[in-house]
This record gives structure tokens, sequence and C-alpha cells, in this order.
């Protein structure tokens, strides 16, 4: 008896300590990773190298993905203008302590110092965000509590991709690229970003010198764009963003709740909320999926009366409406779109589409062929425009809108070619 009472103790402490993910019940869904891809990636540069101010942004910049810089506060004099221009771009300045301790050596009173330090110097130096993630010097964990008082989520180097939910926040695993690295070269960089699609993981990368600039094991600029490259031909697939804005995805994902407050024949209420205490903190959007009720060809999405980015798709012959919403961020409405053709529902690649002035330029997929067919539609459903081919033979993959119908307003743009279907919807603003 007593065997068998250590024993469900035993077992009651390892429920009470897995990882917990709210179930939110059908027809709704909230995404593992943002934009329901199969995976998370974030590149993540320590110690404020030379080459990661001019190699590494500039790079990342042109692909528009994010990412993560764990600055030394203490090294960063001349770097405080850099930082502030690439935290102005998007990316995260987090916290390396002020002098790159070693928190093997040192009691929880001189690593709060470090954290502390740090933080007011990154935050007084950088406006617009907040140092609310850390990296530890040398790999060297320290003291749990300090961690979890002041950051969302800490950054070890046990060298393995995490899981859906990492086992410890303050320790979440990384991947040392570099010259004295597992990662070296991008079929490295590729083999990684293959194994975290296949476990639908989060792979955190940690590199610090980028070309010749004396940082510690550097990493190729070269290198660093091919891997982006790689991603960007499997951005279907893999989410990559700061390491900040993955832990706060994870952590409002499994903890989010969802209830429908009204219905009609033409529309649906909601809201989305979490149990996160702080909203200042965690405030990146969740993406989520319904299911759309029988006759409902279309749909678009607002939370607190703003449009949100959504679209239609088709999974499995199920016809569900996508879009991107803030945990407690207001009611969320889901409206019927009247008139469009239920074969016009995206059932392929995302179009990318981009405002410039007065014109609207859309990126068309390889798979669509040369001469794709391409219709614009009001928010009612009229079809106000077709086209047979690129606008610009010279330009081929592109199209360009450059007409006085469109105003702005909320509209759809469809594709058809080589067998694909596509729809996006447009949200035109004044310029």
């Amino acid at each position: 008896m007593k065997q068998l009472s250590r024993t469900l103790i035993f077992i009651l402490f390892i429920t009470l300590n897995l990882p917990v993910w709210a179930q939110v019940a059908a027809p709704y869904e909230v995404a593992t990773w943002q934009g329901f891809r199969t995976c998370a990636v974030s590149y993540t540069f320590d110690d404020g190298c030379a080459g990661q101010f001019s190699k590494a942004i500039p790079i990342f910049d042109e692909f528009g993905y994010k990412l993560t810089m764990f600055t030394v506060s203490g090294w960063s004099g001349g770097n405080w203008s850099k930082l502030q221009q690439a935290a102005n771009n998007g990316h995260e300045i987090a916290n390396h302590t002020a002098t790159h301790a070693d928190f093997s050596t040192i009691d929880a009173e001189a690593q709060e110092k470090e954290l502390t330090t740090s933080n007011d110097q990154i935050n007084s130096k950088v406006t617009g965000q907040q140092a609310l993630t850390m990296a530890y010097p040398y790999c060297k964990k320290g003291n749990d509590a300090l961690h979890k008082k002041y950051f969302i989520a800490a950054r070890g180097c046990q060298g393995t991709i995490e899981g859906k939910t990492p086992a410890d926040f303050m320790n979440v695993s990384s991947v040392i690229c570099g010259s004295q690295g597992a990662v070296k070269t991008s079929a490295h960089f590729k083999t990684q970003a293959n194994s975290a699609i296949q476990k639908k993981g989060w792979l955190v990368y940690l590199l610090h010198g980028v070309d010749n600039d004396n940082g510690y094991s550097p990493t190729s600029s070269d290198t660093l764009r091919k891997s982006l490259e790689y991603l960007k031909e499997n951005e279907q697939k893999v989410w990559v963003n700061t390491f900040g804005n993955v832990a706060r995805y994870i952590k409002e994902r499994n903890c989010a709740s969802i209830s429908e407050t009204a219905t009609t024949a033409t529309s649906i209420s909601l809201e989305l909320s979490d149990t996160l205490s702080n909203n200042e903190w965690y405030d990146i959007a969740l993406s989520i999926r319904r299911a759309l009720p029988d006759g409902w060809n279309n749909a678009t999405v607002t939370q607190n009366g703003t449009e949100v980015n959504d679209t239609v798709i088709i999974v499995n012959g199920v016809k569900y409406v996508q879009f991107d919403a803030l945990p407690d961020g207001g009611t969320i409405v889901i409206s019927k779109v009247e008139g469009v053709s239920s074969n016009l529902i995206k059932n392929s690649s995302e179009l990318k589409v981009t405002q410039q002035e007065n014109m609207l330029r859309f990126m068309v997929p390889q798979e669509f062929g040369t001469e794709p067919q391409a219709s614009v539609y009001d928010s009612n459903g009229r079809k106000i425009m077709a086209f047979s081919r690129f606008t610009d033979e010279s330009r081929q993959g592109c199209i360009v809108l450059d007409s006085p119908a469109i105003v702005p307003g909320v509209y759809f743009f469809s594709l058809l070619g080589n067998g694909h279907t596509a729809t996006q919807k447009i949200i035109v603003r004044v310029k």
C-alpha cells in the first residue's frame, strides 16, 4: 500500500508538471504556430558583434524576417543607436546581462544586479520595446526565481529542437552555429529546418560573429542568406520570428479560450481571451480558424471594429475562415460576404500583395503558370475588373493594378491558372 501511494504521488507530480495546452472547442481551432504553419524558427545573436549590424540585419530586413539580439549592455556604448534602428525595424533587443557574467560563479544578489542593470540600460536606451527575454552567458543558468521575476523566457543552449511547448521557459534550448558549433554550412541549416518541420517544434539558432568581425564562432553572411532563402521557399511551413514573440505565442496559445456571444444569419460575434495577467507583455496575435456555416462562401473578420488579417481556405473539403486576433483585444466579428463564388476560395499558395502609392502589386506563385486569369471583386462580390495575362511581360510573376476603380475599401483578388485557384482579401488604404 505504501509503495502504491508513492507511485500515485509520483504520477501526480509528473502530471502537474507537464505543459498544459488549453483546448478550444469546435468549430474553432487555434494554430500551433502563427499562420497554421508547421514549425517555428528563431535566430538569436549574442554580444553585439559588428557583423550583426553591418551584415545580418540588412539580410533579415531584405527577407522581411525578424531576429533577436541578446546584447551585453556594458559592451553596447557604441551600438545604442544601431540597436534602436534594429528595434525600429521590428527586431528584438534583449538581455545578455550587464557584463557577460558567468552565473555559475556568482550569488543571487549579484545575478539580480546583472539582470536589472542590463534591463534598465536597454529599456532607457532603446525605446518602443521592452527587454523581456534573456540569454545565459556561457550557457550557465542561474537563479530560476530571478529569471521568472523579470522575463517571459530565457535561452539556454542544449543543442536540441524544442517541441510545441518547452518544458522549461527559463531554459529554452538552442543550437549553436558557426565555426565552433554544430551548424556551420547552409546544408546544416537546411537539415535543422527540415528536422523542425518534421518535429513540428521550435528551432532556436544561437549565433555570434558574422564574416570576419572577430566575433566568436563566426557564420558567413552567405550561409545566413542561403538559410533564409530556404526558409522563404518553405514559408508556408515555417514561421520565422523573434525569440520573444514565439515564446509569447506559445504562452497565449496554451491558455486561450473562445466564446461566441452572438450569431445571426450573416455574422458571428466572439471573444478571444487568455489567462495571462500582463497584456502589455503578451501582445502577439493568435491564428484561429472556424468552419464556415452552411451557405457561407466567403467571410471577412474585424476585431474591435478594425479589419484583421484573414482569408478563407479549404482543408480536407471543409471551408474555414482563418484570421489573426489578439487575446483580450476586443470583440471579434466574422461577417458573411455575399456574392463571391465558392470556386474562388483559396486552396493554393498564399498571394503576396503590396500597395505602392495608387498601385497594387500582386506576386503570383509559380504554380499558376505564365498566363493566369485574375479578377478583382468588391466587398459585395461584384466583379469590377479582370485580366488574362501579366500586366507587364518584362516582370513575369507580378501583376500590377493601377485603376481609378480601386478606391480605399475591401476587395477580393482572385487568381486562376494551371488548375490552381486562390483568392486574397485586400484592404486598400488612403495613401
